[in-house]
């Protein structure tokens, strides 16, 4: 894959974050208490997946949080799915995600993969052999380009949508989060939109800086998630529901024991409110 990075273990393009985030997912089926069940993301992430995720400082973790995420990302996803009209799902930086293969979808929906060539032919070799359970496409475009972008929302269509960037807006330039929030409503049919947001105060807590390799690949002026948000609303989007990652976790209890195992736990108000938006959010167009 001539966009990844060909050193086994190191994340220096944000394709390689895909190989990562597949290994958590894997390593999480593998658990009796996962969070998420992907019985194909071994598969894609291969041994270099592994050794990226070994690689980083907190790789429990990252696979804690990814296992988290995905599994709010699916439940805000088949709600909708049944509660709205969607005709169209609109994937964008899908990465290595398994949804249309896993997920109980409606047949006849149609869901638009958006990503870098060479990562979406990797996953078509090793996912051949199996048969999504929807109509699933796939587009690759420079999304930092806007006549690009404009392509994906004319596959898209007028009729009914949903977009989803999930783990993405983090890594994009503040020009392109712009353009999303901006553009896919006045050109599509995308009406609804499943995104992650993780704020400056969230990511210090937990210590995500520290996780440098994948900080690395992202853009020079990408946007804290509490900007991200407030581009978001500021194109006329409104949050519709919303899984905190703060108050939405009595489901994870016996895991965030185990990984806090005797630390002591800080004297004072929480290092975050529970009122952070912090979470994976469902947005509506207002």
């Amino acid at each position: 894959m001539d966009a990844m990075s060909l050193s086994h273990g190191e994340i220096t393009h944000v394709s390689d974050t895909a190989l990562m985030v597949a290994a958590c997912r894997a390593l999480d089926a593998e658990c009796q208490d996962g969070f998420v069940h992907d019985p194909f993301a071994a598969r894609l992430a291969g041994e270099r997946g592994l050794a990226m995720l070994r690689a980083l400082p907190q790789p429990e973790m990252m696979r804690f949080g990814i296992g988290v995420r995905s599994r709010f990302l699916d439940e805000l996803l088949l709600e909708a799915l049944v509660s709205k009209p969607i005709a169209t799902v609109l994937n964008v930086g899908c990465g290595l995600d398994t949804r249309p293969w896993r997920l109980q979808l409606p047949p006849r929906l149609r869901w638009i993969e958006v990503d870098f060539a060479d990562l979406l032919d990797y996953k078509d070799a090793l996912m051949s052999a199996e048969t999504p359970r929807c109509r699933r496409e796939r587009i690759t475009v420079d999304l930092n380009d806007a006549a690009q972008r404009r392509s994906i929302y004319a596959a898209a269509g007028a009729a009914p949508g949903l977009m989803i960037t999930e783990g993405l807006l983090m890594y994009l330039p503040a020009a392109t989060v712009n353009g999303l929030a901006g553009e896919a409503w006045q050109e599509s049919g995308i009406a609804q939109w499943i995104s992650d947001i993780t704020t400056t105060a969230f990511a210090k807590a937990i210590n995500m800086n520290a996780m440098r390799s994948v900080r690395q690949v992202q853009a020079s002026d990408f946007l804290p998630g509490e900007q991200i948000l407030d581009v978001v609303l500021g194109h006329g989007w409104v949050t519709a529901a919303r899984r905190s990652y703060l108050t939405d976790m009595a489901f994870a209890r016996e895991r965030i024991r185990r990984l806090m195992g005797d630390r002591a736990q800080p004297a004072g108000p929480p290092p975050v409110p529970p009122d952070d938006p912090t979470g994976v959010h469902l947005f509506l167009r207002a």
